[in-house]
C-alpha cells in the first residue's frame, strides 16, 4: 500500500517541479545566452556572462554587502532570540503573555513594517532623530549613512523575525527533560552553568539549522533593501539579488542578471553544504563520545557487581 503515500505526494511534487525546480533550471540555462526578447532565447555566449560577473566590481561590492549583512545580522538578530527564549523558559507565570507579545510584530505584513521603519529612520522628521534630540545627542543620517545603514536595516529583524525564532528555540528548550535541570540543581549548578552545560548543548542542532537559514536569508535579501534604500547610499546596501534585479528590469540584460542569480545560488549551496558537513562531523563526534561514556558506565556497573 506504499503507492497511497506517493499518491498524496504527487500534488506537492508537481507543484515544486513546475513552480520551483523548473524555473531554477530554466534560469541556469538562459544564463548562458545573451537574451533577445524578439528572438528568444537569443545568442548562446557560453560562460561569457559568468566571466563578466567575476570581472565586475559591482558584483564583488554586492557580495561584500551580503557578507556584511550576515555578520551584522549575526551580531544583532541571531543570539537575541536564544537569550529571550532561555529567559522566557525560566519564567513560571506569564510565559504565554510574554511570548505572544513578542511574536505579535511578526504577524504584521512585512512590507508595511519596512515602510514604517523607513520613516522611523528618516533623518528630517523620523522618530529616531526625535529621540536623539530628547537625549541632547546629535542627529544622524541613519539610512543615508554608509556606516550606520546596515545596522539600521538589520535592527527591524528583531521584531519581524525574532518572534518566530524565539518560539522555535523556546519549543526546543521545553523538549529538554526537566530531570536534567533538577539533577543539576541538586549538584549545586547555578543558572548560567545550567544554561551553558544543559540547555545550549541540547538545542545546538536547532541553533546550527537556524545559522544555515541565516546564511540563506542574508544572500537572498531583497525586500528590505529595495523598500528602505534601493541599494543606496552609493551601493552600500546593494546585494547580489538587488543588483541582478536592476540588471534585468532596468538594463534589460536578462542573461547577465540570471548569471548573477546563479552565482548567488552556487555560493549559498556551497556555504550550506560546508555547514551541514561540519554539523554532521559534530554529531558523529558527539555520538562516539556518548557511546564511550555508555561503555564506561557499563564497565563500572559490571565491576561493582563483581
Amino acid at each position: 500500500m506504499n503507492w497511497i503515500g506517493w499518491l498524496f505526494l504527487v500534488p506537492a511534487l508537481i507543484s515544486f517541479t513546475l513552480f520551483k525546480y523548473y524555473p531554477i533550471m530554466l534560469g541556469i540555462v538562459v544564463s548562458f545566452f545573451r537574451v533577445d526578447i524578439l528572438h528568444l532565447p537569443g545568442a548562446f555566449v557560453g560562460f561569457t556572462n559568468y566571466i563578466r560577473a567575476l570581472k565586475d566590481n559591482f558584483f564583488w561590492n554586492a557580495l561584500k554587502n551580503n557578507v556584511q549583512f550576515f555578520l551584522v545580522g549575526l551580531a544583532i538578530n541571531f543570539w537575541v532570540p536564544i537569550v529571550l527564549a532561555t529567559l522566557v523558559n525560566e519564567v513560571r507565570k506569564g510565559k504565554v503573555f510574554i511570548r505572544t507579545m513578542y511574536y505579535l510584530p511578526a504577524v504584521a505584513p512585512g512590507i508595511a513594517m519596512l515602510v514604517l521603519w523607513k520613516y522611523i529612520w528618516q533623518p528630517d522628521y523620523g522618530l529616531a532623530n526625535y529621540i536623539m534630540t530628547l537625549l541632547h545627542l546629535p542627529d544622524q543620517l541613519w539610512l543615508n549613512d554608509k556606516t550606520l545603514v546596515k545596522w539600521c536595516m538589520s535592527f527591524p529583524g528583531l521584531l519581524m523575525g525574532g518572534g518566530m525564532n524565539m518560539l522555535i528555540y523556546l519549543a526546543a528548550l521545553q523538549d529538554i527533560p526537566e530531570e536534567h535541570h533538577e539533577s543539576a540543581l541538586l549538584d549545586g549548578a547555578g543558572f548560567i552553568r545550567r544554561i551553558w552545560n544543559i540547555s545550549i548543548p541540547q538545542i545546538l542542532p536547532i541553533i546550527t539549522t537556524m545559522l544555515v537559514l541565516a546564511v540563506i536569508g542574508a544572500f537572498n535579501m531583497f525586500d528590505n533593501v529595495w523598500v528602505m534604500t534601493g541599494g543606496g547610499p552609493s551601493g552600500a546596501t546593494e546585494t547580489i539579488i538587488v543588483y541582478s534585479y536592476k540588471q534585468a528590469y532596468t538594463m534589460q540584460d536578462y542573461g547577465y542578471a540570471l548569471s548573477l542569480s546563479t552565482l548567488s545560488f552556487i555560493i549559498i549551496f556551497i556555504l550550506t553544504f560546508i555547514q551541514m558537513q561540519l554539523n554532521r562531523d559534530e554529531d558523529a563526534a558527539a555520538a562516539r563520545k556518548a557511546a564511550k561514556e555508555e561503555k564506561r558506565h557499563k564497565r563500572l556497573i559490571a565491576g561493582g557487581g563483581v
